[in-house]
């Protein structure tokens, strides 16, 4: 870029008619581009649905992506099923054209696949569960210049998403396959076969779990998430009640992305009348074996 030449000759005259030096004018001065304006978001609490401040700008030319919140444990890739709120917002207007958090109903997809936008699918790889990002994705990765078939998605629109990763569900774990050795016990027992690294189970949080349930006087499955399917994994509310009280206690502390056995005496499962038409038998000492995809405050 040309730079920008000021004039110093040595017949510039002081107009302070005293004797201190002349002041220094630099030679040449670079001319730096003005930054373009930067999408505003109100609020970094994933509990709380963020709104948008589009600027008065021409929009950028390609993909761009900011971690409001960076989130914690292993980052997402091509494969993984995730489970995310979102606002969307078009550029042109700054009007919000769609969001989850409106529906009460946080968006499932797998990553990768071609089952959303190229800038989804392009701008959320890498996100960690509880990090918040900033897409802003033109056309071309967007809509292009058809818009959306129902019109609230102009023609060569960009977009602008504010998304949340609630839940990972990595492509490269699948159905434990541990022996199980455990006997009757009489305190409930926990044993972490993968130490997670993201976020920590709490009371009152939500929590979202794959499992494999055993019955330990004879080490037969009577339950899995697994086996309805892939993406049928359970999500509970921490301490309320939702699920037995040995599980409940059993998964406090956990983090994201590990595995944990939780052998579980019959006073915190199903005590002496069992359960499941005799599926789980009266006294039965339990045994899960659980994947903790996600957990997060209630929104």
């Amino acid at each position: 870029m040309p730079a920008l030449v000021i004039a110093c000759g040595n017949d510039i005259e002081n107009p302070s008619n005293d004797d201190s030096p002349p002041p220094v004018v630099s030679s040449s001065e670079t001319i730096i581009p003005t930054p373009t304006p930067a999408v505003e978001v109100d609020n970094n609490d994933l509990t709380v649905k963020p709104l948008v401040t589009i600027p008065e700008a021409s929009p950028p030319l390609g993909l761009e992506i900011e971690d409001l919140v960076l989130g914690e444990g292993d980052p997402v890739t091509s494969g993984d099923f995730l489970i995310m709120d979102y606002v969307g917002v078009s550029y042109s207007t700054g009007l919000q054209f769609d969001a989850s958090w409106d529906r009460g109903s946080p968006f499932t997809f797998e990553l990768g696949s071609g089952q959303v936008i190229q800038g989804w699918d392009q701008g959320i790889s890498g996100m960690m569960v509880g990090g918040r990002r900033l897409l802003t994705i033109p056309p071309e990765l967007g809509y292009g210049q058809t818009g959306s078939g129902s019109g609230s998605i102009g023609p060569n629109e960009t977009l602008v998403f504010i998304v949340d990763l609630l839940v990972a569900l990595p492509s490269d774990i699948d159905k434990p396959s541990e022996q199980i050795l455990f006997g009757p016990v009489e305190e409930l027992a926990v044993e972490d076969n993968v130490v997670g690294s993201g976020a920590t189970v709490s009371s009152g949080n939500a929590v979202y779990i794959h499992y494999v349930g055993f019955s330990a006087s004879t080490g037969e499955q009577f339950d899995s998430s697994w086996d309805r399917g892939r993406t049928e994994f359970i999500g509970y509310v921490s301490g309320v009640g939702n699920v037995i009280e040995g599980l409940d206690q059993g998964l406090l502390g956990m983090q994201v992305g590990g595995r944990r056995t939780v052998v579980i005496p019959p006073e915190l499962a199903y005590g002496e009348n069992g359960a499941g038409d005799g599926l789980i038998a009266p006294d039965e000492t339990l045994i899960f074996i659980v994947d903790l995809l996600g957990t997060h405050p209630l929104r």
